[in-house]
C-alpha cells in the first residue's frame, strides 16, 4: 500500500509541480503585480456574462455598490482588467491558480490521491486531457449558475473531481489498479452505472463526495474551512464531466 500512495505517475508528479511552481511564482510577486495575474488568468463569469446580457452584470455591480463601494470597484476591476483577446483562455486557465498554499496543499493531496489511478489506467496524454476538460466543465457549470458574477474563480479542484469521476468507474472493481499500459489492458472494463449503484462502495463514495462539496460550498466559510467562496458548483461539474466521459478516455482494449 505504501508503494501505490508514494510512487505517483511522472504526469501526476509534474502536474504537482507545476501547479506548486505556477503558485510560487505569484507568491513572489509585489501585491499590485499578482492581482493583475490574478484579473488575467482567473475565470469570471460575468466577463462572458457581458457578451449575453450585459445589463444584467451592470445590474449586479450595482447591487453590490449598494452593499460596498470597495466591493463593487473590485469587481469592476476584474469584469475590466484582462485584455479581450485572453477571455477565451480562462475557462482552462484559472485552473492553474490557487488562492493560498493551503489551497494548493488540499488540490495537491486530492490530485494524487485519486489521479493516479486514473493516470495509470487512461495514460498520460488522455489523464491530462481529461484534467483540462474537467477544468472546462467546472467553468461552464459555474457560468450556467452564476453568469453575472464577478469574483474570480481559480483553483484545480475541478479538474481534480473529473478525476473523482472517473476513479468512481472502476477503483471499486477487483483488479482495478493498473500500474502499466499491459496491465491497463487487462484491467477489468468500467463499470457501467447500473453496476455501480448495485456497488455499496461505489455508491457510498459518489454520495460521500456529493454530501462533502455541498457541505464545503454553502457553510465552508462559515465553518472555517475557506476565507473565500467556495466553486462547489464547478466541482460537481468536473464530476460529471469525469464520471459520464470516463469511456472516452480509457486505454482499455475491447475484447
Amino acid at each position: 500500500m505504501r508503494e501505490k500512495i508514494f510512487n505517483l505517475p511522472g504526469v501526476v508528479t509534474a502536474l504537482l509541480l507545476v501547479l506548486t511552481l505556477a503558485h510560487g511564482v505569484r507568491a513572489a510577486l509585489p501585491d499590485d503585480v499578482d492581482i493583475q495575474v490574478l484579473a488575467t488568468l482567473a475565470f469570471v463569469p460575468g466577463r462572458f456574462g457581458m457578451a449575453l446580457d450585459p445589463s444584467g452584470v451592470i445590474a449586479h455591480l450595482n447591487a453590490l455598490a449598494r452593499v460596498s463601494d470597495d466591493q463593487a470597484q473590485l469587481a469592476q476591476f476584474f469584469l475590466t482588467y484582462a485584455p479581450p483577446s485572453l477571455l477565451w483562455i480562462t475557462p482552462v486557465s484559472y485552473a492553474f491558480l490557487h488562492g493560498s498554499w493551503t489551497h494548493l496543499a488540499l488540490n495537491g493531496v486530492w490530485l494524487a490521491a485519486f489521479g493516479a489511478p486514473v493516470a495509470r489506467r487512461f495514460g498520460s496524454a488522455r489523464f491530462l486531457a481529461l484534467i483540462l476538460l474537467g477544468a472546462l466543465a467546472g467553468a461552464a457549470a459555474q457560468f450556467a449558475l452564476h453568469p453575472f458574477e464577478l469574483n474570480p474563480m481559480v483553483g484545480a479542484s475541478a479538474g481534480i473531481s473529473a478525476c473523482f469521476g472517473a476513479a468512481a468507474r472502476f477503483v471499486f472493481l477487483p483488479g482495478a489498479f493498473a500500474r502499466d499500459a499491459r496491465a491497463a489492458d487487462e484491467a477489468p472494463p468500467l463499470a457501467g452505472f447500473g453496476e455501480m449503484i448495485r456497488n455499496r462502495q461505489a455508491l457510498a463514495f459518489v454520495g460521500f463526495w456529493f454530501a462533502l462539496n455541498l457541505f464545503t460550498g454553502l457553510a465552508g466559510q462559515e465553518s472555517g474551512l475557506s476565507d473565500a467562496p467556495i466553486a462547489w458548483e464547478a466541482h460537481i461539474g468536473g464530476f460529471l464531466l469525469g464520471l459520464l466521459a470516463a469511456p472516452l478516455f480509457d486505454r482499455r482494449r475491447k475484447a
